[in-house]
């Protein structure tokens, strides 16, 4: 049955167990201290899809059925160029060596390559007329790509290394209703999912050889609960799971490329709609949230996120609204204000890092060449305060830039402790720097100990 996207004063809410993960919920973290976001308002009246360009540093951003144009800003999301005549762009996705971005031309029936370093249209494959092109995505050499209107879709398949470009409909030999969205990794794992339908309906295929070898045809998601509307998808790094962002329920559920079956679950919150994936497989969950955090950050397998936050009061997040650098050094999300104003970007600094706090404690005074205890304490979102490693520095008035003494490592609650026998009397203190990680943020802490005769 298909049924239209759920409104927030109908849905409902509800929580599921996290069995298959093996762990238990805990509530997200706020915003690292650090974490610097700026909000640009994009020239476009409307928004589908982004991708990142890492090795230009650019962003591609798509317009949808309404749009005659593909915009390039750079990280700060300022305009580079628009590239016109890319009518009805929506999908997009880059080749393997960073140097073509496609995207599928839903008004022009056709798939377009887009040079990156030149921002200009290199080819164009035709898909047949009638086709409407909707998503695209690159695996094993080729590009595969979701089509059709209602009770006309399909999945195609392009072939641009021959020359005429080989282009096949039916690539995959099933059929939906609609446009599938498509999600692949470039060894050859595809997953095609039918958006905006209850239940959400998924299929996964191996397209490593260049012919797609069905793993598990269309499937309703009905177990562990009913999923639906669903907006976006991802295949994490090693391409054992599949991520959906479904407006329910509301968690970021997680399936099993090679059998559809449940692998676990992402706690976040109402409506969810995106999600990105760091080159690591760091997860970032967007949702349509109006009321609260709208993007959680997890670890991958880890059902605590390490952080949230909101990206945009009182606006929506768009769907399939985030994108991250491969470092997960900088998020861009897309919110999409409720009354009709133009879209904006909001570049998010450090969003896989939590604030970490750090204290240091010690005797007030010792004697002369008596011995130093200090405890200290690493803070911050479990595990990550675990195994950490802290520098420590004397400074006293013998070494007034400070002499490093021998490093510490947290234990597993993120307590340690420093010991030292100090060779001056005086003023010494005692300075710890932990250098931050991938999903905890640097921080300092120092204690002051009066050494007598």
């Amino acid at each position: 049955m298909r049924t239209k996207r759920i409104s927030q004063a109908t849905a409902v809410a509800f929580a599921t167990g996290l069995a298959s993960l093996g762990l238990s919920t805990a509530s997200a973290q706020t915003a690292s201290a650090q974490t610097a976001s700026t909000a640009v308002p994009l020239p476009i009246p409307h928004y589908a899809h982004m991708l990142v360009d890492p090795v230009h540093q650019h962003l591609f951003i798509s317009g949808g059925a309404d749009s005659g144009s593909i915009l390039v800003t750079d990280y700060a999301g300022q305009t580079i160029a628009t590239i016109d005549g890319e009518t009805g762009a929506d999908g997009l996705a880059l080749s393997p060596d960073g140097s073509t971005v496609y995207a599928a031309l839903g008004g022009a029936d056709a798939i377009s390559a887009v040079d990156t370093g030149t921002l200009t249209e290199t080819a164009r494959y035709g898909t047949g007329a009638g086709t409407d092109p909707q998503s695209v995505v690159w695996s094993a050499g080729k590009l595969w790509f979701g089509y059709g209107g209602a009770a006309q879709g399909g999945i195609g398949s392009v072939d641009p290394a021959v020359d005429p470009a080989a282009v096949a409909l039916r690539a995959t030999g099933d059929s939906w209703y609609s446009a599938p969205i498509l999600a692949a990794t470039p060894g050859g794992e595809l997953v095609a999912g039918e958006p905006g339908q209850s239940p959400a309906e998924l299929a996964s295929y191996d397209v490593s050889s260049g012919s797609a070898q069905v793993l598990h045809a269309p499937l309703y998601l009905t177990s562990p609960t009913v999923s639906s509307n669903l907006a976006d998808l991802a295949i994490t790094p090693d391409g054992k799971d599949v991520i959906t962002a479904c407006g329910a329920p509301y968690e970021h559920q997680v399936f099993k490329v090679a059998d559809l079956s449940p692998d676990g679950a992402y706690p976040t919150a109402t409506y969810p709609n995106s999600v990105a994936l760091g080159a690591d497989g760091t997860v970032f969950a967007g949702s349509e949230n109006l009321y609260g955090d709208q993007v959680f950050v997890f670890a991958p397998g880890s059902a605590s996120s390490v952080v949230s936050y909101p990206v945009a009061p009182n606006a929506f997040e768009a769907d399939a609204g985030l994108a991250v650098t491969p470092d997960n050094s900088t998020l861009f999300a897309v919110s999409a204000d409720p009354y009709g104003a133009d879209p904006v970007l909001h570049v998010i600094a450090n969003p896989a890092q939590a604030a970490a706090g750090l204290a240091l404690s010690g005797p007030a005074s010792v004697h002369l060449h008596g011995k130093v205890t200090l405890t200290g304490t690493l803070s911050g979102p479990s595990p990550y305060t675990a195994g950490q490693t802290v520098q420590v520095t004397r400074v006293d008035r013998s070494h007034p830039a400070g002499v490093a003494l021998p490093a510490v490592t947290t234990a597993a609650d993120g307590t340690f402790t420093v010991t030292d026998t100090p060779p001056v009397s005086g003023t010494v203190t005692y300075q710890v720097a932990y250098a931050g990680g991938a999903h905890l943020a640097a921080a300092t802490a120092s204690a002051t100990v009066q050494v007598g005769r």
